[in-house]
Order: structure tokens, then C-alpha cells, then sequence
């Protein structure tokens, strides 16, 4: 791409430019996604879509109803994530608009190619059925018009019909994700902080926009409601206090939000958030951007620091809308000597790397084989293999339903057996497995318990209480590449006595 040929003005060329630069990354998402398996959230994210319902538990539903109609349509398995993939293409067009909206095509192309090429965004954004996708469209597609609200002066008419539709842009956020809160927040922030947009707060239209944002999410709250608020306070527990201070996991927090972007583009992109915010009193633009980024970004940044538990994807959807600064921050003359070309070239060339080791660690395991993982160490890559093999151990198909004890292997066992295999998880967190049926239907039948090999007879420990008599463990091992990776145990337990008390309000 020679983005010295995108310069403000250029409209068309810009289009074009971002329409096959759009096209080719999402062609790439797409053999990405066919060449590695489904792992662990997306097992568990597709089994429990299979019931359609208002909200689910551990996030609000708009990713689960994507799957639900994606698996009934293409199947469940890689070909579910086609819809996540297409609209992680649109999302890409969202930000080239706003981009180029608020600094010129120039920018716009510089913003697009350095979204695409974040390992984030490339891989769990825009392609796995995970609800971050979602959430990135609806929060682009808010700021989009939010910019033309704000920077566009429109008519009083088209001001009010903006302002419903960014309503329903930030109902759909909602419908993805909970933190969707934080950007809506920082919207309040730049109303309020922007001179030049303080108007807004004597008129109805923002109001009504609140309004259809809730109307939206009404759903998840209606189901929540049902549940005794259970998802609510699900999350809200990730973010309690425990052990004491710990600014040694604010440092791993920052760390891991630099893996995720890649250090070669978290250098210019916290660059440009530094130079946003001091320049964001001046400039209207930057600081609409840097109210929608901050928030989240210092928030889920600092969490850890009370001892709470924090992951680095939290902070992604802040990070989305540092790109347009960085677009802008790239294409000052300034930075002509950054050689933009050859750093896409180079960032492109290492993300390929990154996806076809990852594609082939997954396939082969041949990275650990020339060097061994260290004690406690786990290969990730495992996730994506297929349990498939429990379909032909006897005691899967003699039994009237199947029990995990982890959520995490109840979304590979439910994946691999299918709908019509009943599949329970029978611990203390059964996350939303727990919603999909009702073990009290099984009492009296028989099932197959499915767990890790070392951990059979702690199992049968554990779940003597609701089961008469158990068989002899079956050994099932699922290979990779040639050679055992993973030794399970499927246990015939016979006799359901009574069911599993769920920790959950039905």
C-alpha cells in the first residue's frame, strides 16, 4: 500500500485503497479460521447457543445469537465463525470512515492496515466466536456517527436522527459486552468537556438516545432479572479486592496488553495516545477519541492493582480507538521518516509468521517437540484439538447424557459429541452450561463422566453422592500429529441418584 498517494481529498482513492486492503485481511481471516480449530471459549460459546435465549451468563447474548443461527445454518465448529469474520470487515470500514472523517483518507488507510495487522484484532476480534467482535463493531459504528454529530454540523433534523441511531449503535455494544458501559461513559465526558458540544445537554435528542440504548439491552437485563442478577454479579466478582495492593500485576497487566497489540505496534500507538491527550485540549477530535480510549484502557489497566483479577483483552475495546490518532499521528510529514510502507510490509510479514506457527504448532506440536515445555508450563495450542474420539468409547454411547467437571471441557465434549448428547457439568462453576438443561430430567439413567486421565479418581470422589455404582475408566486419547497429547478418562456411572445443585438461580 503507498499511502503517500492517500492524502486528505482523495476520497475515492481512499475508498479503494480501504475496500482491498478490507477484502485481502479478511480473505486471510478466513483460512485462519479454517486452519485452526475451534478452542475452549468458542467450544463452550457454541454449545451453550444452542439455546436461544434472552442473555446468557457470562455475557450479554449478541455474540451467542451469532453463533446460534451461524451453526444452524453453516454447521458448528470453524465454519461458525463466518459472520465474526465479516463483520470485523465492516468494523474495518467503520474505522477507515471515522478515521478519514476526522483526519483524511491518509490517515484512515494508515488506521485500517494497523488494526488489521494487530494480533488482537486480527485473530480474536476478527475472527473467533468470542463477543469481542461484536462489541468493536457496534462501538465503531457509535463513533462513526457520534463524528458526524459532532464535527459535521448537521441539520436539527439529521442531529436527532443521529442521535437515535447512536443510541441503537451503544444498545448493540450493550448486547455484547458489559464493559460497552465505559466508552458510553467517556461520551458523556467529551459532551461535557468539548465547548464546543455542551449544547447537546439542553436537548431531548441524547436522551432519547439513552433510551433506545436501554430499550436495546433490554434483554439482558429482563433475563438477568429472571436469574437472580446472576451474570451482573458474575462479573462484578472479577472485579473485588483480594490479597492486598499489587502493582507488580499492574506492570504483567500493561505487558500483556502489549503482547496483544505486538510490541512493533504498541510503540507508535501508545505514541499517539500520549500525543492525543496533550493535544486534546485544543483539538476536539482528539479529545472525542481519547474519551472513548481512556476510560477503558485505565480502568481495566488498574484493576489488578487492588488484587482483582484482570485480563489484557479487557482493554481492547479502549485501545480500538487509539488507532485513529495513530492514523493521524502517521501521517504528519514528521513521520516520513518512519518509512510507513516497509513498516507494514515488515508488521504484515511477522503477523503471517506468528499465524502459520501458531497454525502449525496446532496441527503438529512440533515446536514443543524440538523444545519441550518447561514443568507447569501448558500449550495453548491444545485447546484447538479435536475430542472427537469420545464418539466411538463405549461408554459416550451407552449413556443417557455426559458429565464434565469443568466448564471448559463441557464446551469440547459438548462440541465434539453434538446437540443430541446431553452434556452436564457437575462442579461448583458450570458457568452457562448450567441454563442448557436440568439433570433432574436424568434421574435413575445412566451417564458417562469425562475427565482428565490423572484426575479420574478425585472424580469419582467428588461425584459418588449422586451416582449408584461406577464402571472401570475407558481410556480415550486424542492425538496430534501422530502422538498422545491429551489421556481422558470416560467413567460409566451408572444411576443418576439425584441432580447436581446448581450454584446458579435458575
Amino acid at each position: 500500500m503507498n499511502f503517500a498517494n492517500a492524502r486528505p481529498g482523495v476520497e475515492d482513492d481512499g475508498r479503494r485503497g480501504a475496500l482491498a486492503l478490507i477484502a485481502v485481511f479478511a480473505l486471510a481471516r478466513l483460512a485462519f479460521a479454517a486452519a485452526l480449530g475451534p478452542g475452549y471459549d468458542e467450544s463452550y460459546t457454541i454449545v451453550v447457543a444452542r439455546r436461544l435465549d434472552l442473555s446468557y451468563f457470562d455475557h450479554p447474548p449478541l455474540h451467542q445469537w451469532l453463533a446460534h443461527f451461524a451453526a444452524l445454518i453453516l454447521g458448528e465448529g470453524a465454519a461458525t465463525r463466518l459472520p465474526f469474520v465479516l463483520l470485523f470487515a465492516a468494523t474495518g470500514w467503520l474505522m477507515f470512515a471515522l478515521t478519514r472523517r476526522l483526519f483524511g483518507a491518509r490517515a484512515g488507510l494508515i488506521a485500517l492496515v494497523a488494526l488489521n495487522l494487530t494480533p488482537f484484532f486480527f485473530a480474536s476480534a476478527g475472527t473467533w466466536v468470542v463477543p469481542d467482535g461484536p462489541l468493536d463493531f457496534a462501538l465503531a459504528g457509535a463513533a462513526a456517527t457520534l463524528a458526524r454529530l459532532a464535527f459535521d454540523r448537521p441539520t436539527p433534523r439529521a442531529a436527532f436522527g443521529l442521535w437515535l441511531a447512536a443510541g441503537l449503535w451503544l444498545g448493540l455494544a450493550g448486547l455484547s459486552k458489559y464493559n460497552a458501559v465505559l466508552p458510553a461513559l467517556g461520551i458523556v465526558a467529551f459532551v461535557g468537556l468539548a465547548p464546543g458540544q455542551r449544547r447537546w445537554l439542553a436537548r431531548p435528542a441524547p436522551y432519547l438516545a439513552a433510551v433506545v440504548a436501554l430499550a436495546v439491552v433490554a434483554p439482558v437485563l429482563v433475563w438477568n432479572a429472571r436469574h437472580g442478577w446472576v451474570s451482573f454479579a458474575f462479573q462484578g466478582a472479577r472485579a473485588e479486592a483480594a490479597g492486598g495492593w499489587r502493582p507488580d500485576r499492574v506492570g504483567a497487566m500493561a505487558i500483556g496488553e502489549i503482547a496483544f497489540l505486538s510490541p512493533w505496534l504498541a510503540a507508535p500507538l501508545v505514541a499517539a495516545l500520549v500525543d492525543g491527550v496533550r493535544r486534546a485540549t485544543r483539538d476536539e477530535r482528539r479529545l472525542f477519541l481519547v474519551c472513548l480510549a481512556l476510560p477503558t484502557i485505565v480502568v481495566f489497566t488498574l484493576t489488578p492493582l487492588w488484587g482483582a483479577k484482570g485480563l489484557p483483552h479487557w482493554t481492547m475495546p479502549g485501545w480500538l480507538f487509539v488507532y485513529p490518532l495513530a492514523g493521524a499521528w502517521l501521517a504528519q510529514p514528521r513521520a516520513a521518516a518512519l518509512h510507513l510502507g516497509r513498516w507494514a510490509i515488515a508488521s504484515a510479514a511477522l503477523l503471517a509468521a506468528i499465524a502459520v506457527l501458531l497454525v502449525g504448532q496446532a496441527a503438529t506440536g512440533l515446536a514443543t517437540r524440538l523444545i519441550p515445555l518447561g514443568s507447569g508450563a501448558i500449550d495453548p495450542t491444545l485447546e484447538t484439538l479435536d475430542w472427537g474420539a469420545l464418539r466411538a468409547a463405549p461408554g459416550v454411547q451407552n449413556a443417557a447424557f455426559v458429565v464434565a467437571t469443568k466448564w471448559m471441557d463441557g464446551g469440547k465434549i459438548g462440541l465434539a459429541l453434538g446437540p443430541a448428547k446431553p452434556v452436564f457439568v457437575f462442579s461448583d462453576d458450570p458457568r452457562g452450561i448450567a441454563f442448557i438443561g436440568d439433570s433432574a430430567d436424568f434421574v435413575g439413567q445412566d451417564a458417562a463422566i469425562v475427565v482428565a486421565w490423572d484426575r479420574r479418581e478425585a472424580a469419582e470422589a467428588r461425584l459418588a453422592p449422586y451416582f449408584a455404582s461406577f464402571g472401570a475408566p475407558q481410556p480415550v486419547t486424542l492425538q496430534r500429529g501422530g502422538r498422545d497429547e491429551i489421556a481422558l478418562a470416560v467413567i460409566p456411572a451408572r444411576g443418576l441418584t439425584r441432580a447436581f445443585p446448581l450454584p446458579y438461580r435458575r
